[in-house]
């Protein structure tokens, strides 16, 4: 397999043909929507901001990055490469190439300082590339600083957002609570983050799962268990393919790469690509957010957990159960990305019904998790889609 900063370097200097690395091409899965392993840009498409996506996608699974702490680089990334773009077409003789590879590399140095160097010299080789005639390299270096510039503030956010503040709680103790393996629970603090546009974590938060041992509950979790005893090969393949663990994408990361194939097969531009995932990745930090809200509140126990019977198909997450964060992150993925491709809708809904079944299918949730993630997420997307700015406007921080 190619080195990282090959591939990077790569890309960098001939934008024509991107392909995804070999080790996150994904096998086709039911009728969701998957990216092709190569994909034929245009000229007018938006190659700067679809390169560096694929560099922020290559450093999650280089670095084994958890699926909180990648959802959250996805959204400094984007929000900083379209402010960047706004902010150098507001001036003259700046290169909106410039800015996005100034936000970019700013925002992943914050987040892996280890690969300052590696960043640097990719964003070095990218003003090298430029045309030599017009003062392209000039331009390139002012669109550089105001790319820097357009990061400094989602950084100094990011430093007080709270999303990894350590867990200082109690964890409950009962016949429906969540065991918590280990201790202390994985991102018990995350539903206290600061969210983008949300007006509080709970804004909306799902109502109560059925009560523990009611016959609505008990259904539920024979549900689990019948699939588990009779889990099809196809079944098994789909809760494998979105487990998606440590050491590849991610979640998030697959959803970029499905908007980036959108992106180029309609020939968006930069500010038109831009936009679209920072609006995708903005929404998916409040889905999570907000999902971790809930998922602390209720302290759900795990169908496994209830019902030791219940053989898993993949790994058992370190918090409770309700509602499901793969329902809620690939809805909201399906609606901001249908908004913008209507053409491909349906195809976007089948991906959501399918993410948000791997859970269950993979034994690790129940059925009503799954449709309180899927209604979460719908509505997350829509109070983004109405509150996000245009796309010749910044995003305003709070």
């Amino acid at each position: 397999m190619t080195s990282l900063s090959t591939r990077a370097v790569r890309r960098t200097l001939a934008f024509a043909t991107v392909a995804l690395a070999a080790c996150q091409d994904p096998v086709a899965v039911g009728d969701a929507v998957r990216p092709n392993a190569a994909v034929t840009a245009s000229p007018s498409t938006a190659d700067a901001t679809l390169a560096w996506n694929e560099v922020a996608r290559d450093l999650v699974a280089k670095h084994s990055t958890s699926a909180p702490a990648s959802i959250r680089t996805f959204a400094l990334l984007s929000v900083a490469q379209h402010n960047a773009i706004v902010a150098a077409e507001q001036r003259s003789r700046v290169s909106d190439r410039g800015a996005i590879a100034g936000a970019s590399a700013a925002v992943l140095t914050y987040v892996y300082p280890q690969e300052a160097a590696f960043l640097a010299t990719l964003a070095s080789a990218q003003r090298a590339a430029a045309p030599s005639p017009d003062r392209a390299h000039d331009d390139f270096a002012a669109g550089e600083a105001v790319g820097q510039m357009a990061a400094a503030p989602l950084i100094t956010r990011a430093q007080t957002d709270g999303y990894f503040a350590p867990f200082t709680g109690t964890v409950p103790v009962c016949a429906a609570c969540w065991q918590a393996v280990p201790t202390p629970p994985a991102f018990a603090t995350l539903g206290q983050a600061k969210p983008y546009f949300l007006a509080h974590a709970a804004q909306f938060r799902p109502a109560p799962p059925p009560a523990f041992g009611s016959p609505a509950y008990l259904a539920a979790l024979a549900e689990v268990r019948q699939i588990a005893d009779t889990r099809t090969a196809a079944q098994d393949s789909i809760a494998k393919f979105w487990a998606l663990p440590a050491g590849t994408v991610g979640a998030q990361g697959y959803l970029n790469a499905v908007a980036a194939e959108l992106l180029r097969r309609y020939h968006r531009s930069e500010r038109e690509a831009a936009h679209t995932l920072a609006l995708l990745n903005v929404a998916a930090y409040d889905a999570i957010v907000a999902s971790h809200e809930a998922k602390f509140h209720y302290w759900l126990i795990r169908p496994s957990q209830a019902d030791p019977a219940i053989v898993r198909a993949i790994g058992l997450p370190s918090f409770p159960s309700y509602p499901s964060n793969h329902a809620t992150l690939v809805t909201v993925a399906a609606a901001v990305l249908g908004a913008q491709f209507p053409s491909e809708r349906a195809r976007l809904d089948a991906m959501a019904e399918e993410g948000a079944m791997s859970r269950v299918y993979g034994g690790i949730h129940y059925r009503f998790d799954a449709d309180a993630g899927l209604a979460l997420g719908r509505r997350i997307a829509a109070w983004t889609l109405a509150q996000a700015p245009s796309r010749r406007a910044p995003f305003v921080l709070r």
